[in-house]
Formats: C-alpha cells, structure tokens, sequence
C-alpha cells in the first residue's frame, strides 16, 4: 500500500515537473514570437507614408538650397551695383524744349561709352563715330574738356540742318560735362578744328541748350566772334 502510495506520489510529481516545463517554454516562446500582425494593406499603406516623408524632405532640402542660392545672387547683384556708376546722357528731340537726361548705369565712364548712348537717341552716328583722344585740363579756373573724334561725326553734321546741329553739339557737350563735371567742351575732328556747312567751332562751349546754341551761332555769323554774347547763365 505504501509503495502503491509513493509510486503515486512520485507519480504526481514527475506530471507536475512536466506541466511546469512545458508551461515556460510556452512563455518563452510567446515571448520571443510576439510580432504584430499586419495585413498586406496594412503593409502597404505603411510603405506609402514612408516613400511620402523621404520625398518630403527632399523637396524641403531642395528649396533651401534654391533660397540659399537665390540670396547669393541676389547679394552678389547688389555689390555689382554698388561698383557700377550712374551716367547722365542728354539728348534734344527739337529747338523748342530742352534737353532730356536718361540715366544709365555703367561700370566706368568712358567717352565711348557716352557716345554709344548718345547713338541710341541719334545723336552720333550709330556705328561708326569714336572718341580718337579726350583730355581733361584747368585753364583760367575753368576745368575744360578736349575731345577729338573720329571723322564719321563730321560727316555726319554735313547732312543737318543749323536746327539738327544745335540739338546735336549741345546734346555731345552737356552729355560729357555732366559725366565729367566740366565748365566747357572743346571739340575736333581728327585733330583739327570742327568745321560744318553751319559753323567752326573754335571755342570751347559751355553747356548751352540748342536754342541758346543757335543764338550763339548766329550771332558770330553775323557780326564775327568778338560781338558774339554768350547766352546768360540761369
């Protein structure tokens, strides 16, 4: 009986011991197997938002660096304009009004710059009139220019009218005082004294409007240079 009574016993131990065994490994098992379980939609919705965000970023990324680039032209045109110098350009369309001024910009003042602006209005001859020589000089407290063209520029004048001219001469001599702050032009044409169908212009002009020119011309037609009076001054 007792020996019934401890197989039994032994019995029910060795049972217990197994379940228990049997009853980790699940746990274990469980434990290491835990994985959420996702449908193939599920999947795929997941993978959308993904390829969504990294897009997102890229495009973010790319309008940085294109704000970034921006900010460096823009900074970049603004020291060019800082080098850059405002130019006057003066230019008549007829004897009854005065002159205009365009304001141009440019990255040094040259006499042919000007003049290639004064083309623009059909001041000079579009193509070919260029500055051969310009000197700045200080005679008797006045700061005078010379300026020597080439022989285009004459040729050109032949063909106007006094009206033409006037607009013409006093269109080149404000132009290139203004820019070269200068009391009074005298102009040549390779190298000689500038002589048209209207005038020779011998002395040095100030900056006359065309209708004070003509007066000025007429007047030495008339009666020679010494009785010719220079228009008053504003």
């Amino acid at each position: 009986m007792k020996r019934r009574n401890m197989a039994a016993l032994a019995l029910l131990a060795v049972m217990l011991l197994t379940a228990c065994g049997r009853a980790a490994d699940a746990v274990v098992t469980t434990e290491e197997m835990v994985v959420p379980e996702m449908s193939s939609k599920d999947l795929l919705v997941n993978s959308l938002e993904y390829l969504l965000e990294d897009e997102t970023g890229e495009e973010a990324g790319e309008e940085t660096a294109q704000t970034e680039e921006t900010e460096k032209e823009a900074v970049t045109e603004d020291d060019g304009a800082e080098d850059e110098k405002a130019t006057v350009i003066c230019y008549g369309k007829d004897m009854d009004s005065g002159l205009l001024e365009e304001v141009i910009t440019a990255e040094e003042i040259t006499p042919d710059i000007l003049l290639n602006a004064l083309a623009r209005h059909n001041i000079v001859p579009l193509l070919n009139t260029k500055a051969l020589s310009m000197e700045e000089r200080e005679e008797d407290g006045r700061s005078l220019i010379y300026l020597n063209l080439s022989g285009s520029f004459r040729e050109y004048l032949m063909t106007m009218s006094m009206e033409a001219e006037c607009i013409i001469m006093s269109s080149l001599v404000n132009t290139f005082t203004a820019n070269y702050h200068a009391d009074a032009m005298y102009i040549m044409v390779e190298g000689e004294t500038l002589v048209t169908s209207h005038a020779a212009y011998t002395e040095a002009l100030p900056d006359y409007t065309p209708g004070e020119l003509m007066t000025y011309l007429t007047a030495l037609q008339d009666g020679g240079e010494e009785d010719a009076a220079a228009p008053e001054e504003e």
